[in-house]
């Protein structure tokens, strides 16, 4: 797909246009509003659509800093695939200073591939390409890795936190989110760039990017009169050469999760298909919670998921029989999501076991899950995941370890990756 200059506006106040088709045919023009009107109303209109240009103030948009941001159209029904690779991709720019290219359909393979033991799976007879997703679940698919690239980080914000996504947005990159987009009588245009406001908020059908703001997007400029000014500026993968989504602020969001992906470090072992539903175990003021790997090389970063606002953690890594410490580190998770921890020195390991102790919860995968259309599968095996009780380790696998541990679910596999250098 060829790469593309972004103007935020052109001198007249009015966006420019530019293609985000995957082929290179040249931009069509986009046809103009389809309601019969008057001269006078259309003058109306014109002047509304055309008289507002955005200050400094409160506004931001990545597409003033990433002008070769490849802006990808969906096929079928992967919104939501395109909407994390949009949101990794943006991340990556922010953090390096330049470009990855994620294509959303070999995530798609990543996701529900059927060629593996446990995660996410498509019941028989159903097309995974218009089955759709989450950003939950892209969450719990690519911290396994996917190709030359790993998820370092998925941070889940509060969709209401207005403060908080626009942080994120100028500092990590863009935000993926859950809208209502079915219904065309709430969408209007701003110049060639679709625009939407709605109020419902138990219908959402489609995933997007947020890559900036404007607090003064008059709100008169929605189809539906919005209660406020101010737009979050999005990516859509599904409106062909209409890139640009203007939502309002009143619109309510389904769910707002940031991803960031790298390509430094090598591969990634893990025992768990994700933290299902955000299942954690305690065993009391702190929760210590191991993983036994078996594989030489140099040990990087290990990978955890946090199911709380924030929690502070000691990762050590140990002898395979814990006998021997041979590494320790504070960390601090900062936000509800998936982490990776760079070791502040990387160690060379063959067989080892990594421990971490949770001062709140400890991330396990939580058990088999049926989710009508899509299945999530579990699989565990003795020797691999353990938790500290009574001053011993006790296997994951024991018959008794839902007694013990006091779940109403089976625990299964602690979520602890080991993340190895190149």
């Amino acid at each position: 797909m060829k790469k593309l200059l972004m103007l935020s506006l052109l001198l007249a106040g009015m966006l420019s246009v530019f293609s985000c088709s995957d082929n290179n045919e040249p931009f069509e023009e986009l046809p103009a509003p389809t309601e019969v009107t008057t001269t006078a109303e259309a003058t109306t209109k014109a002047k509304k659509v055309y008289d507002y240009v955005h200050g400094t103030d409160g506004y931001y948009n990545l597409a003033d800093e990433m002008t070769e941001f490849e802006m990808k159209s969906q096929k079928y029904g992967t919104c939501w695939l395109h909407a994390a690779a949009a949101s990794m991709e943006t991340a990556y720019f922010k953090k390096n200073g330049s470009y990855i290219s994620i294509d959303p359909m070999k995530l798609l393979d990543f996701t529900y591939l059927n060629k593996k033991d446990e995660g996410f799976f498509v019941k028989e007879g159903l097309d995974e390409k218009e089955l759709g997703g989450s950003q939950w679940i892209v969450i719990l698919s690519l911290s396994n890795g996917f190709g030359d690239l790993a998820l370092d980080s998925s941070v889940i914000l509060d969709k209401n936190d207005r403060e908080a996504i626009k942080e994120n947005i100028r500092k990590r990159g863009g935000v993926a989110i859950g809208i209502l987009d079915s219904d065309d009588r709430k969408k209007g245009w701003f110049g060639t760039y679709r625009t939407i406001n709605y109020t419902k908020d138990d219908d959402f059908d489609h995933d997007v990017t947020i890559i900036g703001y404007d607090d003064h997007f008059p709100k008169e400029y929605f189809k539906e009169p919005a209660s406020e000014d101010g737009a979050w500026i999005t990516y859509n993968s599904s409106l062909g050469s209409a890139c640009y989504y203007y939502i309002s602020y009143s619109a309510p969001l389904e769910y707002a999760i940031s991803h960031s992906a790298t390509d430094k470090y090598g591969e990634v072992l893990s025992y768990d298909a994700g933290n299902e539903s955000d299942r954690y175990v305690k065993t009391g003021d702190s929760t210590k919670t191991a993983n036994v790997f078996h594989k030489a090389g140099k040990l990087a970063a290990v990978g955890t998921y946090n199911d709380f606002d924030e929690q502070d953690i000691k990762i050590e890594i140990y002898n395979e029989d814990f006998t021997e410490l041979l590494y320790s580190q504070d960390a601090k998770l900062d936000y509800h999501g998936y982490h990776t921890i760079d070791l502040d020195t990387p160690i060379d390991v063959t067989d080892y076991a990594i421990v971490i102790t949770y001062t709140k919860g400890a991330p396990v995968e939580g058990e088999d899950a049926d989710y009508g259309e899509i299945k999530y599968k579990t699989v565990s095996e003795k020797d691999r995941s353990f938790i500290y009780i009574d001053n011993n380790w006790k296997d994951m696998t024991d018959s008794d370890i839902k007694t013990v541990l006091k779940t109403d679910f089976s625990p299964n596999n602690c979520c602890i990756k080991a993340i190895y250098a190149k």
